[in-house]
């Protein structure tokens, strides 16, 4: 029964929340895990779900070394799935609402040096058009500061090769330039003319900027492999994601001589406070276009 109540909730967060996919995927996989646990105590129905259970549930994933963070997401789901179900009369009170969270310490983002940088985006990528596509996506990457989201949603018309740019437009409609240096200009020109016709192999064009060996479009799974791949293939011996190059992007601008308002605005920022939490710099104007000069 829980399971079919978790189903009707996912698809109302799909098609009437529009909730991203990556978000849909995390929110079931919690609740099929409490569902399971809340089985096995006999509880078969959310009705039947108390705020004991879930407590109780939210400290075995402690047991179990869940980490902080982690426990915060599950019970984020769960307020989230019992709040559906109060809202739609399906319980009368939340057992979930008192639930309460493990505390998360804070840490400051890792931000890689500009030796770091440099070792990781000038190997050896290769001449194939798999290399022409990684060593696009990496010094992208590093020189526009974009979200995985946005790097795997890229679209052809996105590129703006004259102005050396990307144009992005927000749900606000708002559009945003990000310009990018010599070196990510390099090397999308050449991912462009010589790497991407031979991903597709002669099969359907599509408007996806970034393609897989199979000539579809590249998933997030495989954005994060290559950067795991690249960081290890420079030695790098830290746990470096995507964030990490996003971040640093901001960083390395910031300590440049960027106003933060700025980088702020270029990253898709709608509060200050996400950046200058981390970044704590002496503000100076420059122009946006002059920090493509980092990778030149």
């Amino acid at each position: 029964m829980m399971e079919q109540q978790i189903l009707e909730f996912t698809q109302y967060l799909k098609n009437v929340k529009h909730t991203s996919e990556n978000t849909l995927v995390s929110y079931k996989r919690d609740l099929e895990r409490m569902s399971s646990y809340m089985e096995r105590r006999g509880i078969l129905d959310a009705t039947d779900v108390t705020l004991d259970a879930l407590a109780d549930y939210s400290a075995s994933l402690q047991d179990e070394h869940f980490a902080p963070s982690s426990i915060s997401r599950h019970n984020t789901s769960m307020k989230a799935f019992f709040r559906y179900m109060l809202e739609n009369g399906n319980i009368t009170e939340n057992p979930a609402e008192l639930l309460s969270s493990p505390k998360i310490e804070k840490t400051p983002p890792r931000v890689l040096s500009t030796v770091e940088i440099e070792d990781l985006l000038s190997q050896n990528f290769g001449d194939d058009a798999k290399g022409m596509r990684d060593r696009a996506i990496m010094e992208l990457m590093y020189a526009t500061g974009l979200k995985t989201s946005e790097m795997i949603g890229l679209k052809l018309s996105n590129v703006d090769l004259s102005l050396g740019c990307i144009r992005l437009t927000g749900s606000n409609s708002k559009e945003r330039l990000i310009p990018y240096g010599k070196k990510a200009k390099e090397a999308l020109n050449l991912y462009l003319t010589e790497g991407r016709n031979r991903l597709l192999m002669g099969g359907p064009d599509s408007d996806v900027l970034f393609l897989n060996c199979s000539g579809e479009p590249m998933s997030r799974q495989g954005l994060w492999k290559l950067v795991k791949t690249c960081v290890e293939r420079a030695g790098i011996k830290s746990d470096i994601t995507p964030f990490t190059l996003r971040h640093s992007f901001a960083v390395h601008l910031v300590e440049s001589g960027a106003d933060m308002a700025s980088v702020q605005e270029l990253m898709g920022y709608s509060d200050s406070n996400t950046i200058s939490r981390y970044i704590n710099r002496k503000k100076r104007t420059k122009d946006p276009f002059e920090w493509a000069r980092i990778r030149n």
